[in-house]
């Protein structure tokens, strides 16, 4: 394993995809630390090639791998732990053969994103779509997912057109319906809204968290939680 000088362009390539934009032009995504590129390297997304320190880790997972330094490293990601890789963006097929959604409607937190990713998968739901805000792929949303990213599907829309035959749910703070008194539709999304400005999309119905007089609301990806485990509980763990 070779070791990439300060101007290869390898080097320069893994220092742009902090850029969402070259994330989506080259279809790659950075993974940072062992343990993320073990679950990429053991979920459905492909590992392409890893860079690694090898003062600190003897790196081989079956695929092209190439020396940095600390510093190289310390200029590609904040929390590498000695090793990076390159991970190809995978384009899950059809939408519409999912029935339980979950819809991130412009978060912008990377960390409420990774979360909600996280959460979603480990509920029941069977796909995650965005609708702007945080990409997807943006480091601190992989690292929040603590993995999910590489086993639940991820759609990135420009509109909600592709949902129009999704009766679709929205996390309101007050004023919908009580979470434990929601009857859940068969097919059916779960809309969650920017954290400052809320709902963007238009929803069917909504749905509020109980909570104590005078608590403020909970954050964006704490309050999908629970509410996606409510649902967890009372309809799929029952049909399960």
């Amino acid at each position: 394993m070779a070791k990439l000088g300060k101007h290869s362009p390898k080097l320069k390539q893994l220092l742009q995809l902090d850029k969402a934009s070259v994330r989506r032009e080259l279809g790659l995504f950075l993974v940072e630390g062992p343990k993320l590129l073990l679950e990429a390297h053991n979920g459905h997304h492909e590992l392409r090639e890893i860079f690694f320190d090898p003062a600190r880790h003897d790196f081989d997972l079956g695929v092209p791998g190439w020396h940095l330094d600390a510093e190289q490293l310390d200029r590609v990601s904040e929390a590498h732990q000695g090793v990076v890789g390159l991970v190809e963006i995978r384009p899950w097929p059809d939408l519409h053969q999912y029935d339980r959604l979950v819809v991130a409607d412009g978060l912008s937190d990377p960390g409420n994103l990774g979360t909600l990713m996280r959460s979603a998968w480990a509920s029941g739901m069977e796909a995650l779509v965005c609708l702007g805000g945080v990409d997807p792929f943006n480091p601190k949303v992989v690292r929040a997912s603590a993995g999910a990213i590489f086993h639940f599907p991820v759609f990135r829309l420009q509109s909600g057109q592709e949902l129009a035959d999704y009766p679709l749910v929205g996390l309101s703070p007050r004023g919908g319906r009580d979470l434990y008194s929601m009857h859940w539709p068969r097919r059916w999304g779960l809309v969650v809204g920017n954290e400052a400005h809320g709902l963007s999309l238009n929803v069917q119905s909504t749905c509020t968290i109980p909570m104590e007089h005078g608590c403020e609301s909970l954050n964006a990806a704490t309050s999908a939680s629970i509410l996606l485990f409510e649902y967890r509980r009372t309809v799929l763990a029952g049909s399960s």
